[in-house]
């Protein structure tokens, strides 16, 4: 029978922190010659390096966003079913929208001020370079673009619960599994979705603080996270699912070079790949959608079947997750540059930035944490 999730879920636990992770590795592979927007950047690793990373954050931005919708968009209707309208939308304003403001107008300031004393101007003045940017009253997000949009989505969907009459979870339903076609299909129109408003928003270009090339995905990946926690879509996963879309994944990233080659990305203009009326970005777009699917759906049954349960440090780590995705920029960027006062060659600092950085984001995080009123919001 289906049940409605407890707040805590073991291996959804783990995903979150997985991916996590994953975001940290992902702006530190930037930072040493992985294509991709990023605050600052050190000399790039090797051709070799370079393609491997490549890879890495092009599989990663197949999913891994999307993956965090897919979780937020899963837990949003319990927090509303539990909390009522008015408590919803105040938690919501609490947990994301302080963070949020914080990072904008507090560690923004910081992260440049980091980069002027460590790159810029070595051997300035860290406080007054801080007050300098600290002036600068412009919003800039940063990774926290996606608290931004989370925000937004939790507003529209308590909108949509006040004008609706939403069902909550019966006890008496059965977990739906959806067939391997549909959710293929499902994906197959999130890519074209995602080709037509990479039409006018190629994939790297931003409105306001979102690339909206990319938000197709998003908000389709939210709305099934609402839809499988109604129907227990999650619930219904097995092991078998797990092989057959790990297999599916697989292939259809196997196929990444030959969409990079046909899209044109090996001839130095990956653009036509990224976005416009053109065939090269509808193909870019469905291997995105596709891979995408296909990589969640693998990571949510394997983590089902084999990962479902936590120790004392997953549990500790999971708790954290959330404040490491707001801290890490700032972790990532004093690592690197630290770093680039070494001799040390571009593939190594890479590898000890990767575990560096990751590292202290959870252990600054777990700090931070404990603090009192830190602890209401985070």
């Amino acid at each position: 029978m289906s049940k409605r999730p407890s707040s805590r879920i073991a291996y959804l636990d783990n995903l979150r922190i997985l991916v996590t992770i994953l975001v940290v590795l992902h702006h530190v592979a930037i930072t040493y010659g992985a294509p991709g927007d990023w605050y600052f950047r050190d000399v790039p690793v090797s051709d070799l390096g370079i393609m491997l990373m490549t890879i890495f954050v092009a599989l990663n931005a197949s999913f891994f966003m999307g993956f965090f919708f897919l979780l937020a968009g899963y837990f949003t209707p319990r927090s509303f079913d539990r909390k009522g309208l008015a408590k919803f939308l105040f938690g919501r304003l609490l947990r994301l929208g302080i963070p949020l403001a914080a990072f904008s107008f507090l560690l923004d300031p910081l992260l440049k001020a980091i980069q002027t004393v460590g790159v810029w101007n070595p051997g300035s003045s860290f406080g007054q370079a801080y007050w300098f940017h600290l002036q600068d009253l412009t919003f800039n997000p940063g990774p926290l673009w996606f608290v931004a949009a989370l925000l937004i989505f939790s507003f529209a969907y308590a909108v949509v619960r006040v004008t609706r009459d939403v069902a909550g979870p019966s006890a008496e339903r059965k977990p739906i599994a959806l067939k391997p076609r549909v959710i293929l299909i499902g994906a197959a129109l999130i890519g074209v979705a995602t080709f037509l408003v990479r039409i006018p928003y190629p994939s790297g270009r931003s409105w306001f603080v979102f690339q909206l090339g990319d938000f197709a995905q998003y908000v389709a990946f939210y709305a099934v996270g609402i839809l499988a926690y109604r129907n227990g879509w999650f619930d219904a996963l097995t092991a078998k699912d797990g092989r057959f879309w790990r297999w599916t994944a697989l292939g259809v990233a196997l196929a990444l070079p030959v969409v990079g080659f046909l899209g044109g990305a090996f001839d130095g203009d990956p653009s036509e790949f990224l976005g416009g009326f053109r065939w090269e970005s509808l193909l870019g777009s469905l291997w995105w959608s596709l891979e995408g699917a296909a990589i969640s759906i693998a990571l949510l049954a394997s983590f089902k079947d084999r990962l479902n349960r936590r120790t004392a440090l997953t549990r500790e780590a999971a708790r954290n997750a959330y404040t490491v995705y707001i801290l890490h920029a700032p972790v990532v960027i004093s690592v690197s540059i630290l770093l680039m006062q070494t001799s040390l060659a571009p593939g190594l600092k890479w590898l000890l930035c990767s575990f560096a950085a990751a590292v202290a984001c959870f252990v600054l995080a777990a700090g931070l944490r404990r603090l009192p009123l830190v602890s209401r919001i985070l």
